[in-house]
């Protein structure tokens, strides 16, 4: 009997502790998962101004419902040339905020519409709009949001080869009458689709000059290849005398000449 007496005692000691909740099983440590052809632009005196962030356009189709929210998206981006300006809009008649240099690496918040200017948060914290000119773009362009731009003067159209093709790859320049310094000029490149768009400040009136005035070799549908590079297959159209400020919403547009009409 006295045998038997030892083993009973122990398990009817396991039994009331358990009942006690005095027996803590040792604890189990977690698993952590593996993480997974440039003009310069010229000097200016730098204005630090605090830049409201705009609004984004929102999509015109109703998104179907998300289970969870999206993490915004931006690119990242590298600065082309020294002395790049970050402005308070998005154009050359807005004012500078900060400059940047070479190898300077930046974030795309959103672009405007014509995609020539970029909506951009720098790594000292600035917020601005810088143009693609500059930026060496790690990404799809097309994936950011559009932004409205606010505060601004904006006059847009098409630039359309002959039939009512659209030109790609044309520069539309504006430029005030009064005033034929470099920093009195802007221009927009059309896109995908011929658009142009240029942005002036609320402030800005009087009689200003705007039309097409230049092209590009690379991705225009307007140039033919040739022996020093490329050139226009027809003529860019007259200019337009306009005063601002213009009319909302209504667009301007124009129509290339062909070389031999």
């Amino acid at each position: 009997m006295k045998k038997i007496i030892g083993p009973l005692l122990f398990v009817l000691l396991v039994i009331v502790l358990s009942g006690c909740n005095l027996l803590v099983p040792e604890a189990v440590t977690p698993t952590i998962a593996p993480t997974m052809t440039i003009a310069a632009f010229p000097t200016e005196p730098v204005v630090q101004t605090e830049i409201p962030l705009p609004t984004a356009i929102p999509p015109t189709a109703t998104p179907a419902p998300a289970a969870t929210a999206s993490a915004v998206t931006m690119l990242s981006a590298e600065v082309v040339f020294d002395n790049f300006s970050l402005r308070s809009g998005p154009g050359r008649f807005f004012e500078r905020v900060k400059l940047y240099t070479t190898g300077d690496v930046v974030s795309l918040i959103g672009r405007e519409f014509s995609n020539n200017w970029a909506l951009i948060k720098t790594q000292d914290h600035a917020i601005g709009w810088m143009n693609l000119v500059g930026l060496k773009i790690y990404g799809d362009l097309n994936a950011l949001p559009i932004f409205k731009v606010d505060d601004a003067q904006m006059l847009f159209g098409h630039v359309y080869l002959p039939g009512k093709i659209p030109a790609t790859g044309i520069g539309v320049a504006i430029s005030s009458i009064e005033n034929d310094l470099s920093e009195s000029i802007d221009n927009s490149t059309t896109n995908a689709d011929g658009v142009w768009a240029l942005y002036l400040p609320v402030d800005k009136k009087g009689n200003w000059i705007i039309g097409p005035n230049s092209y590009g070799c690379e991705g225009s549908n307007a140039v033919i290849a040739g022996s020093e590079g490329c050139m226009l297959n027809g003529k860019l159209p007259s200019a337009q005398e306009i005063t601002l400020p213009f009319t909302t919403g209504l667009a301007i547009e124009f129509e290339m000449l062909p070389l031999n009409p």
